[in-house]
């Protein structure tokens, strides 16, 4: 890659990560108030079901971000080639695991739920849920790794109004938390069916060489997502049901700081994919600041107005949660520069961290076996966690700094 190909790749990167992250504004400002109509308008019981719910959502839906992630690799490395036969055959294998794992789910749903302490009647949705996230990543993942970022922007601002609507829908006609579940799966369903075929994957001239998805690294991937994502996951499983609607609220404001701070993860991987080694660094120091500064920017809103914030948003409601805001937020921002620099270390298919990441989780669940009685206790549990893994973070990068320079001295 020459000097003058790396500067124009760089302003190409630069002008995707703006246009990534005021696209981001508005689908996060989009999703903040499709949970806050969903708090406001459920009944306190039914609120703390669906946040219940989400934290199972969250955990089906992390297939997506490794299928996604695998793929965006995959077709970076070969977006030189035609790719349609491999989009063909991810799309028929994917499909065939998704209903596997889907009728798995359904298989044991009468455990899941009772572990989740949900009721039988959502499992249904969830499972559609899983199906769909195991599938529906594919259009996305052919859209990063040729650094369509425009046209993924867009479709994401999509998908995110068609949720709305489904959530306002349930709210009007006043029904159960299943069409609010299946909003969450629906609209990137039909971003597969409708955007995938048209998704342009080199012409017939290029090289016909056989692509695979390279499955054991899905599979590395997933266990890296499944663990990494468990800390702002598990925790609305494991809370006290007692204090489980107050603390989603609190989980609800922190995850608007978490979503906008890692808003141009894909963008940085779908740039560290496409460029070479020497020039990893600075992508990364690019992404690590502006994603830390949005955290910060938003936790700086959070300490100036917290009362206004929950009073507008929860109309008077969770009060409960005011001292605990602007922490949390910060907390937040740690973890979502924790999530970045771990996902950097995917793209040289780095996998040094699952250890660790095992013994976080270990380290949530015995946090809230053991001190999970107020609201208090759980926004503890969770300071300690991400404060954990930033210390692991940070030695994992001073590790690499010193293997760099002795390569170097």
């Amino acid at each position: 890659m020459t000097l003058s190909k790396y500067f124009n790749g760089e302003n190409t990167f630069l002008k995707n990560i703006l246009i990534t992250i005021l696209v981001g504004v508005f689908v996060n400002f989009l999703n903040y108030l499709f949970n806050i109509y969903l708090a406001r308008n459920l009944q306190s019981n039914d609120f703390g079901l669906y946040n219940a719910a989400l934290g199972i959502i969250y955990l089906v839906q992390i297939p997506a971000i490794a299928i996604q992630t695998a793929i965006t690799k995959r077709v970076a490395q070969k977006r030189d080639f035609n790719l349609e036969k491999f989009k063909i055959r991810s799309t028929l294998q994917l499909g065939l695991v998704a209903v596997t794992l889907s009728a798995l789910f359904l298989i044991f749903g009468e455990q899941i739920a009772a572990f989740a302490n949900i009721p039988d009647k959502y499992i249904l949705p969830l499972s559609l849920a899983l199906f769909g996230a195991i599938i529906s990543p594919i259009p996305k993942g052919f859209l990063l790794g040729l650094e369509k970022i425009a046209t993924l922007n867009l479709i994401l601002v999509v998908e995110t109004i068609l949720k709305f609507v489904m959530g306002y829908y349930a709210i009007s006609n006043s029904l159960d938390i299943t069409l609010p579940i299946l909003s969450n799966v629906i609209p990137a369903m039909l971003t597969l069916i409708f955007v995938l075929p048209f998704v342009r994957t080199g012409s017939m001239k290029l090289s016909t060489e056989k692509i695979n998805i390279q499955y054991k690294a899905v599979v590395l991937l997933f266990i890296t997502f499944l663990l990494l994502n468990a800390p702002f996951t598990l925790d609305l499983i494991l809370v006290n049901p007692e204090v489980r609607a107050s603390y989603g609220a609190l989980s609800l404001v922190g995850k608007i700081v978490y979503f906008a701070s890692i808003t141009i993860a894909g963008v940085m991987i779908s740039k560290l994919a496409n460029e070479e080694d020497q020039f990893r660094k600075k992508t990364l120091l690019i992404s690590l600041t502006i994603s830390a500064l949005t955290g910060l920017a938003i936790s700086a809103v959070y300490f100036l107005f917290t009362k206004e914030i929950v009073d507008i948003v929860f109309k008077g409601m969770y009060s409960e949660i005011v001292p605990y805001i602007t922490l949390y937020g910060i907390a937040m921002t740690v973890y979502a520069v924790s999530y970045m620099v771990i996902n950097s270390l995917l793209i040289k298919d780095s996998y040094i961290h699952i250890f660790f990441l095992v013994l976080l989780v270990a380290l949530q669940y015995t946090l809230f076996q053991f001190n999970n009685d107020s609201l208090k206790d759980a926004f503890m549990n969770q300071i300690i966690v991400y404060a954990s893994l930033f210390f692991f973070v940070l030695l994992v990068l001073i590790f690499y700094i010193l293997k760099r320079n002795g390569k170097n001295s």
